[in-house]
């Protein structure tokens, strides 16, 4: 409705505008005659009074007739000169609305100023009584209707000067003989009436000739550059413009349909459509002009194939419009675009936003619509299908030591190796990075035949993953951790099956890595347990519940040289929680940064607030472990650095311990990271030592000062011989690389002399203490001091 008010005041506006441009048109047009008419109005009036002079030149005085003959001339003179100015403006500037203004008004003071001479005329003849009166009316009778009509152009001026030159005669012929005269009178009164209706009708007639000229000669305008439009229209356009007859034969053809199909207009000319229509398209053209000549469409749009000239096929989109003359069509005129790349981009776009780029596998979108019909045919034919979510173990490191082009080889040869180890029929979908999905139907309607073909597809693919691809003297051999989910319903959504198949792939990693796994429900439960330790991980960051712990280490004389500092979980309702049972996990998040340098800080602050007490001495150091994530930040040592020389510590009295874990996948970097740190001043300790992947080697190759034997050894040592002689070889492996050796997990007293005689440096374990809250420690390095209130950094700057 709103549209519709809206079109309509749109219609009525220009509508209106148009009414008011012939308006102005016509009163241009009015006024350009009127000044054309001026010269001729008083040179009509000049005859009349040269032909009254002439009648006079008997009756009157010499200075009456000067004087009215003066007036007369002066009349003429000052009249031509203005208008002579008038046409001067007009031929300068054009026609305005003010010279309008000008003309109009000049042509009112010219009636008026021609007027006053027949008033003056009349005043003289009547004031001597002069003979041949009724010559002198006639003369006024012809000078007012020539008057009139001369100046009907503008109907103001020309009921002026007829008023003017009528009715003073008149009056003075009545007051002179009032009884002779009353039918002359009237009869004058009756003329000058008519004379007024006609000139009126005249000027209204005048007026209408004008507007309906305009009118028509914008008409003609218009037309004209329609004409001129539509024939620029026609060969500029854009698209192919062809005009068919009722015989579907060319009538007319544009220049850019000879671009399109390579024929020129002469040879076009005539010929049948079909001719330019290719044969796979035929039908669809036939039923195209069917439609149109049975006129059941007011237009018609189509997309077939045609032909070019030198027979390339090319894909057009038509816009079809019947041509109609008294109801009868007559032809059909058609607007052709190639639309070839259009739809070979459409396609390339479509593809890529269904397939990956790299390996031309079916990506994750694809893979979830083809999940989402697997879903519903299983769940109609009740066959079990399964998903099979595939990880490369290990990609990042060929990534980060051959090249990430050695990497996309890899995928890419993976990719054929995986689409080689399924079915024809089975998708195969690259999720994106190294991660792959295999969607496989119809395993039947029995679970456990299903699980046997699941799983037969799975170790062919594992096996084929052992295949060995070589580039460029480069050999790579592919291994995989996997998940399968197998289902015969629609009780999960493909997001669902998908996120229990990548839960089976991660407890194959958690495992060990190589090799697959079959989803079940307690996976789900372990799950939503990880997810829900996350939050209270991250809670126990912004409350602040964490806290350090320390365990002091002893030289062979039970003095306390060293001691380890411990993470501890203040776990809301519950115990404390020692690190073991949380920090593994831990390090596996982003927040371990966070909370690896919120301990080293506090360790740093402690150890000043120590020193300032007296309680700690140049030769005693802490322990700080050091979690494999916190190396993989590029900022790790310099952010060391910095808090070191914040708070003034003695870098010597600080000694990191790391784990093989931390430096077995990127040594180069975190070597280079330990050297900066150990030329800075710190000592570094190799911790669990003998439960990594290759110790002796790591020995060698990190700077290290300090070996901690892991408690798994120590705790076997008195009942296992195998355990003592590795004990002892690693410490005499240790004293001939001048690595101090520390032993953890020391419980007994007869572990302890046991170790003491094979030589072994320091000794650390409940047998001496266990790890006590940072008060109780500060009690132990100082026995005898009874003040509790030392002041101690727990936890205060764990997340600012």
């Amino acid at each position: 409705m709103f549209s519709l008010l809206s079109e309509l005041f749109i219609r009525k506006m220009t509508m209106e505008r148009t009414a008011d441009h012939i308006s102005e048109s016509t009163s241009f047009d009015m006024a350009g005659l009127m000044l054309n008419r001026l010269p001729l109005c008083l040179g009509v009036t000049a005859g009349f009074c040269l032909i009254l002079a002439y009648a006079w030149q008997q009756v009157f005085s010499t200075w009456h007739m000067i004087a009215w003959s003066a007036y007369a001339v002066s009349v003429f003179i000052i009249g031509w000169w203005l208008i002579r100015r008038l046409s001067e403006s007009l031929n300068v500037v054009g026609m305005t609305i003010k010279l309008v203004e000008d003309i109009n008004n000049l042509t009112v003071v010219l009636a008026i100023a021609t007027g006053l001479i027949w008033i003056l005329a009349s005043g003289l003849q009547f004031y001597h009584h002069g003979s041949d009166q009724w010559l002198y009316l006639s003369i006024l009778i012809g000078a007012a209707a020539s008057s009139g009509m001369l100046f009907s152009y503008n109907i103001k001026a020309a009921l002026i000067k007829v008023g003017m030159v009528l009715l003073p005669c008149t009056i003075q012929v009545y007051l002179a003989d009032q009884n002779a005269s009353a039918y002359f009178v009237a009869f004058t009164l009756i003329y000058l009436a008519t004379l007024y209706l006609v000139l009126i009708q005249f000027h209204g007639l005048l007026e209408k000739n004008v507007s309906l000229r305009i009118e028509a000669e914008q008409a003609a305008k218009k037309q004209s550059e329609v004409s001129y439009l539509f024939e620029q229209h026609w060969l500029n356009a854009p698209l192919a413009a062809i005009q068919w007859g009722r015989d579907n034969c060319v009538i007319d053809w544009n220049p850019s349909a000879e671009s399109l199909f390579g024929y020129l207009r002469s040879e076009a000319l005539g010929k049948h459509a079909d001719y330019f229509v290719a044969e796979s398209s035929r039908d669809q053209s036939k039923q195209m002009w069917s439609a149109l000549f049975q006129r059941k469409k007011e237009g018609d749009h189509s997309v077939h194939e045609v032909k070019h000239k030198d027979g390339d096929i090319l894909i057009s989109e038509w816009h079809n419009t019947p041509l109609l003359k008294d109801g009868r069509l007559i032809g059909v005129a058609s607007f052709v675009e190639d639309i070839t790349s259009q739809v070979k981009a459409k396609d390339t776009i479509q593809r890529q936003a269904t397939y990956d780029n790299l390996t031309s596998l079916p990506n994750r979108r694809r893979m979830m619509d083809e999940l989402e019909r697997a879903i519903s045919r299983s769940h109609r034919t009740k066959q079990y299908a399964a998903v099979l979510f595939l990880d490369l173990d290990h990609f990042k490191d060929i990534n980060d030591t051959q090249g990430h082009h050695v990497g996309d080889l890899v995928l890419q040869f993976f990719a054929h190796t995986l689409r080689k180890a399924v079915r024809n029929q089975d998708v195969v979908a690259r999720f994106g990075g190294d991660e792959f999905v295999v969607l496989i139907e119809d395993l039947g309607k029995k679970e456990a035949n299903a699980r046997t073909k699941a799983l037969a597809i799975a170790d062919k693919i594992m096996e084929m993953g052992k295949e060995v691809g070589k580039h460029e003297g480069l050999e790579y051999e592919v291994e995989l951790s996997g998940g399968i989910v197998i289902f015969n319903n629609d009780r999960y959504s493909s997001h669902d099956i998908l996120k229990q198949a990548d839960l089976a792939m991660y407890r194959v990693k958690d495992g060990g890595r190589k090799g697959f796994s079959f989803y079940d429900e307690s996976m789900t439960v372990e799950a939503e347990y990880r997810v829900k330790l996350i939050h209270e991980l991250r809670l126990g960051v912004e409350n602040k519940e964490f806290d350090l712990h320390y365990q002091p280490i002893l030289d062979p004389s039970g003095k306390m040289i060293f001691a380890e500092s411990l993470l501890r979980w203040r776990r809301p309702s519950q115990r404390i929680v020692p690190a073991g049972e949380f920090i593994d996990f831990m390090a596996t998040l982003p927040m371990m940064n966070e909370v690896g340098l919120w301990v080293f800080e506090t360790v740093c602050e402690n150890i000043v607030n120590w020193r300032e007490k007296g309680l700690w001495t140049d030769d005693m150091s802490i322990f700080v472990n050091i979690s494999p994530r916190q190396f993989h930040n590029d900022k790790f040592s310099e952010d060391v650095k910095k808090i070191i020389e914040k708070h003034g510590v003695n870098p010597h009295q600080l000694v990191f311990e790391i784990t093989e874990e931390s430096v077995i996948h990127d040594l180069d970097k975190v070597r280079g990271q330990l050297m900066e740190l150990i030329d800075y001043g710190i000592r570094v300790a190799l911790d669990d030592f003998g439960t990594g992947y290759s110790s002796l080697a790591m020995l060698q190759k990190l700077p290290v000062q300090f070996v901690k034997l892991d408690r798994e050894f120590i705790s076997n040592l008195d009942t296992d011989g195998e355990s003592h002689s590795i004990v002892e070889a690693v410490i005499k492996l240790c004293e001939i690389l001048s690595l101090k050796v520390i032993a953890e997990g020391v419980e007994t007293e007869k572990q302890y002399h046991v170790l003491k005689e094979m030589g072994c440096d320091y000794f650390q374990g409940y047998y001496f203490h266990k790890p006590m809250a940072a008060l109780e420690f500060t009690k132990l390095i100082n026995p005898e001091s009874e003040d509790n209130s030392l002041k101690l950094v727990v936890s205060e700057t764990l997340t600012d």
